[in-house]
């Protein structure tokens, strides 16, 4: 009789979630550095720097999602007790998560993502590979659930056990597929010339666009990282599902970066005051793209792998018991 060995599922290992955790927030700084050289001078223009995004249906929400954590947080370790379920180290990542929203969309770097395509891509980057991952592995709705009412928390959870149940057959095989196509359908399009233009032109559309990155980036993660341990993602198809979202994502910086012509002409107006044009702005955004954004795909692959390989070195030399 064999030794049990666990299910292989595509889920970082605790060190691996930590080691990430610090690289994504490196790469939150990282592609500040590659514009900070057109910050010249004393200009009026560069005022930019003192706007921060004090929308207030954005500060109440974010307010409002620390707030539930919290509680939720609270009532669940009253249940469980400290440290269980969430870890003391998934409320920080939590907390890392939030800062790198408030970086993206309160701080300084939304009022220059109108100026500049490359402060633009900077966001949208740290929107979907940064503040999502971080986020999704704090596990945060089953805080926010905690911080419900007991009354509206069990009817929550009999909603999410019906779902479950209807599932269609075979979900476990199409999901991650469906998702993969709707997460790179979603970062194409948005950066179709037309429509992006529209979303820099029109508050909602933009907004709209934030939404759809952010949201389908969360789903997208939830089933790489797995936080509550019940997707059962392999891991050999999750190292798949990131090196092909690696190569398109890659593929569609490539295709910014070397492109003869301006994508985005409203960019014109504006990056004159940063010593840029516009095709050396819409490089930089091609860059930042390519290689800082994709190398969060690389580094969650990296750990998957060195995880699968320790697994199946661990199956080889388990001892057997009769």
């Amino acid at each position: 009789m064999k030794a049990p060995i666990a299910q292989s599922t595509g889920r970082l290992p605790a060190k691996g979630h930590l080691v990430l955790a610090a690289s994504l927030i490196v790469l939150l700084v990282l592609p500040s550095q590659l514009f900070a050289h057109v910050a010249e001078g004393d200009s009026a223009e560069h005022s930019i720097w003192t706007k921060w995004n004090f929308d207030w249906q954005l500060v109440l929400s974010v307010v409002a999602a620390v707030g539930f954590y919290a509680v939720g947080v609270r009532n669940l370790w009253k249940k469980v007790g400290h440290g269980r379920a969430i870890s003391r180290r998934q409320i920080w990542t939590f907390g890392a998560g939030v800062l790198a929203l408030i970086v993206a969309l309160v701080s300084p770097l939304d009022a220059l993502s109108a100026e500049l395509s490359s402060a633009h891509m900077v966001q949208h980057m740290i929107l979907m590979n940064v503040a999502a991952p971080l986020l999704i592995m704090s596990s945060p709705l089953l805080a926010f659930s905690w911080a419900l009412a007991p009354k509206y928390r069990t009817k929550l959870g009999s909603i999410f056990r019906r779902m479950h149940e209807w599932r269609p057959r075979n979900y476990l095989v199409w999901q991650p597929i469906l998702l993969w196509v709707v997460y790179g359908v979603t970062l194409w399009v948005w950066h179709l010339p037309a429509l992006y233009q529209t979303a820099l032109r029109n508050e909602f559309v933009h907004e709209l666009q934030h939404i759809s990155f952010f949201a389908v980036s969360c789903v997208f993660w939830r089933v790489l990282l797995d936080p509550l341990k019940r997707l059962h993602f392999g891991r050999g198809l999750a190292i798949v599902y990131l090196f092909t979202t690696s190569l398109h994502a890659t593929l569609l910086g490539v295709f910014m970066a070397l492109s003869p012509r301006v994508w985005y002409p409203d960019y014109e107006t504006t990056v004159s005051a940063w010593s840029l044009s516009a095709i050396e702005d819409q490089q930089l955004a091609g860059l930042i793209m390519w290689m800082p954004a994709c190398a969060v795909y690389a580094i969650v692959a990296a750990f998957l792998f060195a995880s699968w390989l320790q697994e199946s070195e661990y199956q080889q030399h388990a001892p057997e018991f009769e």
